[in-house]
């Protein structure tokens, strides 16, 4: 059962202060948007996000879990701004199904007839990592979500624009999360996301690689997963996109059986 939570955790996913005014252009000579604020790069990057209803998504997952390797189909259900729904398979046989919206979550285990049913604030208690909604969505289309709403911090890292949430002195001070993104100097894509948990201190970082077309929509091909708590790693996964389908309308299918015993997690 371990390595079905193992994947969900991976499902759950699939870092200089800033001046107040607009920096000078010329000071980045080798950085073309080296000068955008935070804001500027979400009016760029939502212009330019792929707009849709329903998205089907279609990956191949290579996981290490506790020292052992699996391979595993994971096929996606996305409703804009509203649920995600997985399906993990391997040679044909489902072993999992999740269903995610802002305010629940289901999975169940049909290799080993349990499931777990709770509001989403319960998934911590589950994989032991709060992970927000809207970065779950994002995850496989590679689009940005800023969890912090103050200005943060930018910092240039030749050829990377790095946007990240303020670090502060006082422990009260902080929110859930600490949130780092890097941008490509050239064109302002998401290239690696990371974020912490300050209560676990667990850290979750995301990788783009092999940017190119599936189905008509530029995405990332290839997508690394790094789960760490203390620099270690507890999950790593290597993700590829397969294949992406929009749709006006689909249907999340998610039924627990009678016989299903339910799980007990604190």
């Amino acid at each position: 059962m371990k390595i079905w939570l193992g994947i969900f955790t991976v499902v759950f996913l699939i870092f200089g202060c800033k001046s107040k005014q607009k920096v000078n252009t010329n000071l980045y000579p080798n950085c073309k948007y080296g000068h955008y604020t935070k804001n500027e790069v979400q009016l760029r990057l939502d212009s330019s996000s792929i707009d849709f209803n329903w998205m089907k998504v279609k990956t191949k997952v290579d996981i290490e879990y506790e020292d052992k390797k699996y391979a595993v189909q994971l096929q996606l259900r996305i409703k804009k701004d509203s649920l995600v729904f997985a399906k993990v398979s391997k040679s044909g046989i489902t072993g999992a199904r999740i269903l995610a919206t802002k305010d629940s979550v289901v999975y169940i285990d049909k290799l080993n007839k349990k499931y777990f049913r709770g509001t989403y604030s319960d998934i911590e208690k589950l994989i032991n990592i709060n992970i927000p909604f809207n970065f779950l969505q994002n995850l496989f289309l590679g689009e940005p979500n800023f969890l912090y709403t103050d200005d943060g911090q930018k910092k240039i890292i030749e050829p990377l624009i790095q946007y990240s949430s303020n670090v502060f002195s006082k422990t009260e001070d902080y929110s859930a999360f600490h949130q780092v993104q890097l941008f490509t100097c050239d064109s302002i894509k998401l290239q690696k996301v990371g974020i912490t948990d300050w209560k676990t201190k667990k850290e979750i970082w995301i990788e783009y690689k092999k940017p190119g077309d599936i189905n008509g929509y530029p995405l990332n091909k290839k997508i690394e997963f790094k789960g760490l708590q203390e620099n270690k790693p507890f999950i790593l996964a290597d993700i590829e996109l397969k294949r992406i389908k929009i749709f006006e309308d689909l249907t999340a299918p998610i039924e627990i059986p009678d016989d299903y015993t339910k799980m007990e997690v604190k």
